[in-house]
């Protein structure tokens, strides 16, 4: 099965689902020295390709004093970081400033204990302080986070080369009415 690169756009920040945690477990924010922590949890978290230990600094290191606002961990009451997304932003992305849903990751170990929708729901709640619209970009073969995204408002980018090809593949694994909207 091809790993097709897809875009997803929510655009607007009404009605946001809410999630709450469970017991256990805790959100906090991004304090300054930081970028090892969330690096750990990617190369932890990173199924199909390498994480080097300088993609922090590349995707971040235009304004790492936004990331105290913007980025969270999740992280279980003894303080361990099992998570991490980012609530980041596009200044020019077709024309607009778009708020932007980036690297998101939860630790193989903490995966399936229902912690991405409440994880998820800090960075959305962040984007829609400052944001009317969002995007992301993630993989075809990533179909669990696509559940949460599409369960979040998402719906498919059909812009970019093969993505029909890349969402009827989704769809074929995924049953959900957002797809079903858009006939996959």
């Amino acid at each position: 099965m091809p790993n097709y690169s897809v875009t997803m756009i929510r655009p607007h920040m009404d009605q946001i689902p809410e999630f709450t945690l469970p017991p256990g477990f805790g959100i906090r924010n991004y304090r300054p020295d930081d970028g090892y922590i969330w690096t750990q949890i990617q190369q932890a978290s990173e199924p199909l390709f390498e994480i080097d230990d300088q993609l922090f600094h590349r995707e971040f290191g235009q304004d790492y004093a936004a990331m105290e606002d913007r980025c969270f961990f999740l992280i279980t009451d003894w303080g361990e970081e099992i998570g991490t997304t980012t609530a980041w932003w596009q200044q020019d992305w077709r024309g607009q400033e778009w708020g932007r849903i980036h690297w998101v990751a939860i630790i193989p170990d903490h995966q399936g204990k229902r912690l991405s929708k409440p994880m998820m729901n800090a960075a959305m709640q962040r984007l829609k302080a400052s944001h009317d619209r969002c995007f992301l970009t993630t993989s075809s073969k990533r179909t669990v986070a696509i559940k949460v995204y599409l369960d979040f408002g998402f719906r498919p980018d059909l812009e970019l080369e093969n993505s029909h090809q890349a969402w009827a593949q989704v769809g074929s694994i995924l049953n959900h009415p957002i797809l079903k909207e858009h006939g996959f």
